[in-house]
């Protein structure tokens, strides 16, 4: 008996899911050469937004992303009817993205803007870890499983520096976005791409 081919909504989705993660992880690796010093410190990455010659790259990383899993969630919601809350989820971390992306550039007008993009941020990665865990649920393979304890471990040593117990929180950004990003790229864009066309 042959294979069923992937629907082409489920191929688009996991295209788009890979493509979001490129997106997402070339142009801060390209700040973080063009302004080590960012990687240096004790800031995020949202510092990048900061410098004229990274402002550009960290938009294109953030906005694209975003944009590219809004299509993730749009094209899995009909490749994977019975996966509608990782769709969701897609949507919302997609969302806190952009709105992340915005108040970066207003953070340096008061505290309190300042605070509002770091509680956003908190809330993204927060997000981020929800749909990582509805990920793993639903394709619970071992690859998986280590993709979500690097996402866990890098967004809990970015806690603790939120916190002020360490400061790393640039690299606690970067190792848990890392294992999002193999999670979306590589455990969602597999199981779309194995998803049967109805």
């Amino acid at each position: 008996m042959s294979a069923v081919a992937p629907s082409p909504d489920a191929q688009r989705a996991a295209g788009l899911a890979r493509g979001a993660q490129i997106a997402w992880i070339a142009p801060l690796a390209l700040c973080a050469l063009l302004a080590p010093k960012v990687a240096l410190s004790e800031g995020g990455v949202s510092n990048f937004g900061n410098h004229l010659v990274t402002a550009p790259l960290y938009v294109v990383s953030f906005a694209g992303n975003a944009l590219l899993l809004l299509g993730v969630a749009r094209a899995a919601a009909v490749a994977l009817p019975h996966a509608r809350a990782v769709a969701l989820g897609l949507r919302v971390v997609a969302a806190l993205e952009l709105v992340v992306l915005a108040t970066t550039f207003v953070r340096r007008f008061s505290f309190t803007w300042s605070l509002v993009h770091d509680d956003l941020g908190v809330a993204q990665f927060a997000a981020a870890a929800v749909l990582a865990v509805l990920v793993v649920a639903r394709w619970p393979r071992p690859s998986a499983l280590a993709y979500l304890a690097v996402q866990v471990a890098g967004s809990l040593v970015g806690l603790f520096s939120a916190l002020r117990i360490i400061h790393v929180l640039f690299w606690g950004q970067v190792v848990g976005s890392l294992g999002f990003a193999a999670l979306i790229g590589g455990t969602l864009a597999g199981a779309l791409a194995r998803s049967p066309g109805r």
